[in-house]
């Protein structure tokens, strides 16, 4: 029975706490403590260790309750004296037990911190296997993890000697327990007060429930580990995040969407590192079917400007406005539904292709799917696949080309006819072939809507309506291409960076 309902509690237990990790904003997860590998190992170890507590720890509370219950009955039935010197003694007994409870309590949290640490070594080296292989460094990160877990080795040992120690401590109190109760039934043996079978009698009755106990003291450690992981698990379950991504009932909505932006005096700092401002009064309008080009150095604040758009993160000071209602008062799920975003790295799930463009609208049609992939350029290369749209991507779409992969993340981003379109350099990382094939899908995509693009090759970028450039996480110009090459100013500059180094 306990069993089965620890069973059911532990599936429960991940899956609430796999919902509170997605509730979490994007900050939470900039802080290493909560890195990918950290937070995977605690959705597979923690849960279970509270499993340990039910199966294991509660049943062997219970078992210790009624033996020492039934012990005390025997007892008395036998010789009440005896009895009563046992019951004074068991205080004593409790009290080793609670002593070896604490001692494995403490080094529990440890040993848990230190496997996580192992744990985030080994799933960011796994999940970057490719890379690990060409740069063939598989020995560097062998020795890397062999290091990440010597920790845990070292906490682990620590755990055994302290539960080693405690435990035999314990073992002791009870022994010297048994020889007090020895004592004084021997002398009432000789004082004809009882008789030897009512002595052994209340030994054994003693000897049962001191067992039970030592079975429930061998089961500290799993009480002091599920006590520390149920801690984390529910610390986090109850912990409200400052953007809750997956609210779908508070904030408001405009009855209408047309994709009308505005950034008014935005300052910004990174939660991870609060003294180091990304954004100082960034101002800019992206009109209704507008093309506004943002560009300027790495770490300038481009990405941080559209990931402010997405309300990913809440400004310091200012406000990001979309449709005349601040990021802040709109209904977080209403707000991403109404943009879709096609970033510079397009990250596919290991699901079929098709699957992959539903989660851009769950619930569309085939043939909405097919028009998606039609708009994307990409129908043709899917259709002539062996399974078509149920071909699998593999891992991250490990099984496709860089420019196949971001059209169907284009694909995936258009089914729902975004009224806003952000695009994060989103054909930087691509050859000179793909990006020409994404660059016209992109073209395409960009009429009759809003479109925020942040480019690293400025000949994408001319024909926009505004072009914003960023330098030190301000704005120093903005206007028409032609516009700022009269200017001949900071983009005046960076367009004849470029030109020399096709030229070269």
């Amino acid at each position: 029975m306990f069993g089965i309902a620890s069973e059911k509690l532990t599936r429960r237990l991940r899956y609430l706490s796999f919902k509170a990790m997605l509730r979490q904003e994007a900050g939470y997860f900039d802080d290493e403590r909560h890195g990918t590998g950290a937070l995977t190992a605690q959705l597979a170890t923690e849960a279970e260790d509270v499993n340990k507590v039910g199966s294991l720890v509660i049943p062997s509370f219970i078992t210790a309750l009624a033996a020492i219950a039934a012990g005390v009955a025997i007892g008395f039935a036998s010789d009440w004296r005896l009895t009563l010197i046992v019951i004074g003694c068991l205080p004593f007994m409790v009290l080793s037990e609670y002593a070896q409870a604490k001692a494995s309590e403490g080094t529990a949290h440890g040993v848990s911190k230190a496997h996580q640490e192992s744990g985030k070594a080994a799933a960011e080296t796994i999940a970057s296997i490719k890379t690990v292989a060409s740069l063939t460094r598989e020995h560097t990160f062998i020795a890397i993890f062999n290091e990440a877990n010597s920790s845990p080795h070292a906490e682990a040992m620590r755990s055994v000697y302290v539960t080693g120690i405690s435990y035999g401590l314990s073992q002791a109190a009870n022994l010297l327990i048994y020889a007090l109760v020895f004592y004084a039934g021997s002398r009432f043996i000789i004082k004809d007060m009882v008789s030897t079978e009512d002595l052994f009698r209340v030994m054994f009755a003693l000897m049962f429930s001191a067992y039970s106990l030592g079975m429930l003291a061998q089961n500290a450690s799993n009480y002091s580990n599920g006590v520390v992981s149920a801690t984390k698990i529910y610390n986090l379950i109850e912990r409200q995040p400052v953007i809750d991504g997956t609210n779908d009932t508070d904030g408001q909505a405009p009855e209408k969407f047309f994709g009308n932006v505005e950034l008014r005096d935005v300052e910004f700092a990174y939660p991870i590192r609060p003294n180091a401002k990304i954004l100082k009064g960034v101002s800019f309008d992206a009109k209704a079917g507008q093309t506004v080009a943002l560009v300027g150095g790495s770490g300038s604040g481009k990405s941080t400007t559209i990931a402010l758009i997405q309300r990913l993160y809440d400004v310091l000071a200012g406000s990001t406005v979309v449709e005349n209602i601040d990021v802040r008062d709109w209904n977080i799920r209403q707000l991403r539904d109404s943009m879709s975003i096609v970033s510079q790295e397009p990250i596919l799930f290991g699901m079929s292709i098709e699957e992959n463009i539903l989660y851009g609208k769950p619930g569309a049609t085939h043939q909405e799917i097919e028009q998606a992939a039609k708009d994307a350029n990409i129908y043709d290369f899917i259709r002539n696949l062996p399974d078509g749209f149920a071909t699998a991507v593999g891992q991250k779409g490990g099984q496709l080309s860089g420019g196949q992969k971001q059209r169907i993340a284009i694909a995936r981003a258009m089914i729902r006819n975004p009224k806003l379109l952000l695009l994060d350099e989103a054909t930087s990382a691509l050859d000179s072939k793909s990006e020409r094939v994404v660059q016209e899908v992109l073209d395409k995509a960009k009429q009759g809507r809003t479109t925020i693009t942040i480019a690293h090759r400025l000949s994408t970028i001319q024909d926009s309506d505004v072009i914003i450039v960023f330098q030190r996480g301000a704005i120093c110009e903005q206007g028409t291409h032609d516009e700022l090459l009269q200017r001949n100013g900071v983009y005046a500059e960076l367009v004849r960076q470029q030109s020399l180094e096709v030229t070269h």
